[in-house]
């Protein structure tokens, strides 16, 4: 399964509506290379159906900046934000499971990844996802250009940073010259593999 954006909640949709029949699969690849982000809720609502019980699958934090407490030398105070997610259904899905990354893997979808293997689901194959949290600071520069500013650091459920890091997949696997020359889709080849 492709999702490519969690920019709206289509995919999650989908995956609900189709779930009877998608939970007869022996085993199922969740393609997130080319997803930028969006909404963390619209991955995490599919990784819903995994799972049998509650957990931490992701905490972050963010300084409440005063500017008061930097004048006076003090330090800034953090606010901690931790996500857990339950399961959405009383029949888990129970195959097989592979989480497809690259380094084109960001924000929402590295969310995504991240509570995937927190949750020792199954394999993460391919690429270190790009390793930003997304919530970015947009700023203006001289000469109509601009810059981003991550706001926030970003955790696995375990506490391992992933922010200038990326999640780093348990099987790693890029494409080659040939294999892109011929069609070939390496990552996929790999998960098919895998699961054999």
């Amino acid at each position: 399964m492709a999702l490519n954006t969690f920019g709206n909640d289509s995919c999650a949709k989908a995956f609900a509506a189709g779930y009877a029949e998608i939970s007869k699969a022996k085993a199922i690849i969740f393609d997130v290379r080319n997803n930028g982000g969006g909404n963390s809720g619209v991955g995490w609502a599919i990784l819903r159906y995994l799972m049998k019980e509650p957990m931490l699958v992701h905490t972050s934090y963010t300084r409440d900046y005063k500017p008061t407490y930097r004048a006076w030398g003090r330090p800034q105070p953090v606010s901690i934000n931790r996500s857990t997610l339950g399961p959405d259904t009383d029949k888990p899905y129970g195959g097989q499971v592979i989480v497809l990354t690259s380094a084109r893997t960001f924000s929402a979808a590295e969310d995504f990844a991240a509570a995937f293997k927190t949750m020792k689901r199954g394999l993460v194959i391919g690429e270190a996802t790009g390793g930003s949290s997304g919530q970015p600071l947009f700023i203006k520069l001289p000469g109509n250009g601009s810059a981003r500013i991550c706001t926030k650091r970003d955790m696995l459920g375990d506490g391992s940073e992933f922010v200038g890091v990326g999640i780093l997949p348990d099987k790693v696997v890029a494409p080659t010259v040939k294999d892109l020359r011929n069609g070939v889709d390496t990552e996929l080849q790999a998960a098919i593999a895998a699961l054999k």
